[in-house]
């Protein structure tokens, strides 16, 4: 008798976990609020019985046994937390963000706009209303008390990603000014997003941070690279191998994209540390069931590669990390499609031009052939970088491609210089003086340049 009411309550316990599975497939608070109304699912028969439903996805079924293993993790946490209403509420936080607990029916609204923008995959059409909404919404939710500390927190980081996102702004005031507001935006949420009660939003948080530091680094403020270190060593805390492991890849990428760009010590020193933190992530990550990641993983590998052979002793030494670089990027492509990943296949266009340019100790043959592939590769990134969806993208690609039909050796010169004065005119129209006043001063010069070798050559 004992054995049927053991086997009875097993049987109520699995299928109260199967519901609540189900209803968090229509979203977190949908399973937050089945879990705060069964808390008998607190109990440790809950953990065994979700063991098993895992150990029975196991192969077949690799996304639902990632989903039931992250459920897992948030009953261990909620029953650590107490077992209580607020319990589970703190522990969905942890796990999806701010937007996991109820919301007005206002910001209802403004979250559902938001995902249908952000389901178009088009941050250079959708980033502008995106911005629009969230900044509309974070000055209400002050004044509105029903909106969660936790919820705010979220709004803050939706904002920092979004204005990152898409497209460079159309004048280099506008871009500085973006990875300001990003940047307060994440170190408000920090406040919020403590490591002591949301461990999980802190490290997300902290590598928004560090991502918005890096940029503004990359772009000209070289001091915040350090910071960028600084937020991701933070995150670490967190992103352990044995816990996060893909989160922890993407730590580890991030760290030595940093360190690449990193200006205090000796040159070859701050190369070699990205370098095996690019290889220690790409040891960890799956390629077969994260491309995506892989392939992030070996386009930073490469861009690294690329750096090293600035470096490089010799020529032959430069030409062989050059190789590496391009290794990587092909790799790359496999995964970033035009048709799947259309920014990023342009991005690595662009990135395998630059390579075809540093080659060293050629003859002219050799030099002009690569050229002529960097010219292909520009062309093809222009496919993607059209003026009407990445305006500055276009205008700095035209520049390269210009200094590209500049810089050749072979074919008809004067043609040459033709097609490389019409890519700087054409790029004027958006390096104004007004908008990008180092840009414009940098292309102006490199016409002129060209202008006074065509009237040389006609004479």
């Amino acid at each position: 008798m004992k054995t049927e009411t053991n086997d009875l309550l097993r049987f109520d316990l699995f299928q109260q976990l199967v519901l609540w599975l189900g209803q968090s497939m229509h979203g977190s608070r949908k399973g937050r609020q089945y879990l705060e109304s069964n808390l008998s699912l607190m109990e440790i028969a809950s953990d065994r019985e979700l063991e098993r439903l895992i150990d029975a996805h196991a192969e077949d079924k690799p996304a639902m046994k990632q989903q039931m293993e992250q459920h897992l993790v948030l009953l261990q946490d909620a029953r650590q937390r107490g077992g209580t209403p607020i319990a589970v509420q703190d522990a969905y936080v942890n796990t999806y963000g701010g937007f996991a607990l109820d919301l007005p029916p206002w910001l209802n609204i403004v979250e559902e706009q938001f995902l249908l923008l952000a389901k178009l995959r088009r941050p250079e059409r959708t980033r502008k209303a995106q911005l629009t909404l969230l900044r509309d919404a974070l000055a209400h939710a002050r004044y509105d008390r029903r909106v969660a500390d936790a919820t705010i927190a979220e709004l803050h980081n939706k904002l920092g990603s979004t204005l990152l996102e898409g497209p460079h702004y159309l004048s280099r005031v506008m871009h500085m000014q973006a990875f300001a507001e990003a940047i307060t935006s994440h170190t408000t949420a920090l406040t919020l997003f403590t490591l002591e009660r949301y461990p999980l939003q802190y490290a997300k948080t902290q590598m928004l941070l560090g991502t918005a530091y890096h940029l503004y680094g990359i772009f000209g403020q070289r001091h915040t690279i350090e910071q960028a270190i600084t937020c991701y060593n933070m995150a670490s805390h967190v992103y352990t191998l044995d816990t996060f492991p893909e989160e922890w890849a993407r730590l580890q990428t991030a760290l030595g994209a940093a360190y690449a760009q990193r200006k205090s010590g000796a040159a070859t020193a701050n190369l070699k540390r990205p370098i095996a933190h690019h290889k220690l992530a790409l040891a960890r990550v799956d390629e077969t069931t994260n491309a995506m990641l892989a392939a992030t993983l070996q386009i930073n590998l490469g861009d690294t590669y690329q750096l090293y052979s600035m470096v490089a002793q010799s020529d032959d030494a430069c030409n062989s990390y050059l190789e590496l670089a391009r290794a990587c990027y092909r790799s790359a492509l496999r995964v970033f499609a035009p048709q799947v990943a259309p920014k990023e296949w342009a991005n690595i266009h662009i990135r395998l031009a630059a390579l075809f340019q540093n080659y060293h100790g050629e003859d002219e043959r050799q030099r002009d052939l690569h050229l002529r592939c960097a010219i292909v590769c520009y062309e093809s990134a222009l496919l993607i970088y059209t003026p009407d969806a990445f305006l500055v993208e276009y205008a700095t690609t035209l520049v390269n491609l210009g200094r590209a039909h500049h810089r050749r050796c072979g074919g008809d010169h004067q043609r040459n210089l033709e097609q490389a004065a019409e890519c700087y005119r054409t790029a004027l129209t958006v390096f104004t003086s007004k908008a990008f006043p180092e840009e414009y001063h940098q292309v102006l010069h490199s016409l002129q340049d060209v202008e006074a070798e065509l009237l040389e050559h006609r004479a």
